[in-house]
């Protein structure tokens, strides 16, 4: 019908716009915590096109689901504060049929959100940490300027005297509180060196001739003298071989649930939040539509605190079934059944077309 294409059009429309500017306002605050870690580093275009891209689908998991209620919102709020949808029912077509726009843009998100949750935001996390230790171990040296004290690697303190060739130095003196065998703070002072990297690692080595190691704490210290050493700098981000639960594939992530707890709530997020479109096509429909004359600036604040609670529930759980409170199923669909309860009951009532609050006569 005619109807149901300009109602599918204005929704679809708002949701391209919402997804948009989500995705940029998503990625902005992800980028200003990574401008230190890549750009300070000597970063080319083409790595950050890479982290960019690599980027989206977690990016997506989040925005698709906010875009999709907004914009769910904003286009059934306008048609009931316009009177559309009473004069729809009048002309005899049902609320399932006046919400089906809503579904029907609810089940494509969803299966777009199944394919991100459980193949796409694995990959693309994985190849993350692989692109930003692959800038960051290639331009390891472009970190050091001479006679400037250098802090972009992790608890460590780096100065050098000059630069006589690419990645060699004179005078090195460092500072490092972690990361070495001495298992204290250490100064080291070294006549010359070299760095190094080793990209399937993602690790960067400084080798020093000549030098001192000073190492000490609260009741002691030591002092070595060194005619060849090598110091592994920290970058600050966890070695390609340490996979965190969401860079596993999810088929691993399967295998191995029981041996994890971690594992077990990651696996139980990426299947529940698909499910959160769903649930918000049929919840956005139904609330908006019998929210009256509140404008578009009042649905969309109801939409953001809808939103609010639902990642609050989400965070929340997942941080009680790590403490053991709570099983890791409720981590990831204990919101999902909650907001899935409260949408089958305003959808049932907007089907039956009754007052959310009964009024009844004096």
């Amino acid at each position: 019908m005619i109807i149901h294409k300009l109602i599918f059009r204005e929704l679809f429309g708002n949701f391209i716009v919402a997804l948009l500017s989500l995705s940029v306002i998503l990625f902005m605050e992800k980028f200003v915590r990574l401008t230190k870690l890549i750009m300070g580093r000597g970063a080319n275009p083409i790595d950050i096109m890479k982290v960019f891209l690599y980027l989206q689908p977690s990016i997506l998991l989040l925005a698709i689901p906010m875009a999709l209620l907004i914009s769910i919102f904003l286009t059934y709020g306008r048609m009931a504060a316009d009177n559309e949808i009473v004069v729809l029912k009048s002309s005899g077509m049902s609320f399932p049929g006046i919400s089906g726009a809503a579904v029907s843009v609810s089940v494509l998100g969803f299966l777009a959100l199944l394919f991100i949750s459980l193949y796409l935001s694995p990959v693309s996390m994985r190849s993350f940490k692989e692109t930003l230790n692959e800038a960051i171990t290639k331009k390891a040296s472009l970190a050091l300027e001479e006679e400037t004290f250098s802090t972009v690697f992790k608890d460590t303190v780096i100065y050098v005297k000059d630069m006589p060739a690419e990645n060699k130095f004179n005078g090195i003196f460092i500072y490092s509180d972690a990361g070495t065998p001495f298992k204290k703070p250490v100064v080291i002072v070294a006549e010359d060196g070299a760095i190094s990297s080793n990209l399937s690692e993602g690790t960067i080595q400084l080798s020093m001739h000549n030098g001192m190691i000073h190492a000490y704490d609260d009741d002691s210290s030591s002092e070595i003298t060194f005619s060849e050493y090598d110091f592994v700098l920290a970058s600050g981000i966890s070695t390609v071989s340490a996979s965190k639960p969401a860079e596993v594939e999810t088929p691993k992530l399967w295998e191995g649930r029981d041996r994890d707890i971690s594992w077990k709530i990651e696996l139980n997020r990426r299947l529940a939040i698909p499910f959160a479109a769903l649930i918000f096509g049929f919840l956005g429909p139904a609330l908006s539509s019998r929210a009256g004359r509140i404008g578009r600036l009042g649905n969309f604040s109801i939409s953001l605190v809808i939103l609010m609670f639902y990642y609050l529930f989400l965070i929340m759980g997942e941080g009680l079934a790590k403490a053991q409170k709570i099983p890791p199923f409720l981590s990831g669909w204990g919101p999902d059944i909650f907001f899935g309860i409260v949408a089958v009951i305003f959808y049932y009532v907007a089907y039956k077309d009754k007052p959310i609050i009964a009024h009844h006569p004096l």
